[in-house]
């Protein structure tokens, strides 16, 4: 039995897509400086989208409970939840211009893990094709070539794809896919999947990144 979940990702040919945006990269946004005050700011779910931004629930860590009184660069904190000496559970107004990108489209929105660091913004994504599109337009208006997308195994698998790659692509891709490469946790490396394939690791790996790079360049079309 299928459940209805499933079903409606599958009606709507739903695809998950997983953005990292460096620090340096989006150095001009006001958000980049929220991990000098929260070394974690992690999303956790979606509460509103407003004309001010996401009303969403956020944990935060930090050295001091006192700078949960401010506001910074692209959240601002509206209500504490939860807290322990170094971390809350927040309402807050995600505000920044990244954060606005889904305010203004309906049909692609933050999942988890998606969160900001030192090492950058890591965002997950799940939305119809349109929605992934527009939200890749925008963010390569706003910084550039300043980010990597990776597609999720739902968005791989997709019937549309398959005529794009040649036969052993997709039959690595397959595998991969099969074995849980492309989960969230990732259920397995390259060498896992070139052990079972006896293969190289190096040819999966490069079966992957090609295959995964003409399937995001049709994207872009």
């Amino acid at each position: 039995m299928v459940d209805s979940a499933s079903r409606i990702s599958t009606d709507l040919n739903l695809r998950y897509m997983q953005v990292e945006l460096s620090l340096e990269a989006g150095s001009d946004l006001p958000g980049s400086k929220i991990p000098d005050t929260f070394p974690m700011c992690e999303y956790i779910t979606l509460l509103e989208r407003t004309e001010k931004g996401l009303l969403c629930y956020l944990r935060l860590e930090f050295e001091h409970p006192e700078v949960l009184k401010g506001n910074y660069g692209g959240i601002e904190i509206l209500e504490i939840i939860s807290q322990t000496p170094h971390s809350a559970l927040v309402k807050a107004l995600a505000c920044g211009p990244v954060s606005m990108i889904f305010c203004r489209h309906e049909d692609a929105w933050w999942i988890n893990p998606t969160h900001m660091s030192k090492n950058g913004f890591l965002m997950t994504i799940r939305g119809t094709k349109d929605g992934l599109r527009r939200i890749r337009s925008e963010l390569s208006a706003m910084v550039g070539n300043g980010f990597s997308v990776k597609l999720g195994s739902e968005s791989l698998q997709s019937p549309e794809f398959s005529d794009l790659l040649p036969e052993k692509q997709r039959l690595v891709l397959d595998k991969a896919i099969e074995m849980g490469y492309y989960s969230r946790p990732r259920g397995c490396t390259q060498r896992d999947v070139a052990e079972a394939m006896s293969i190289k690791q190096a040819t999966v790996s490069e079966h992957l990144q090609s295959a995964e790079s003409k399937i995001i360049h049709s994207l872009r079309q």
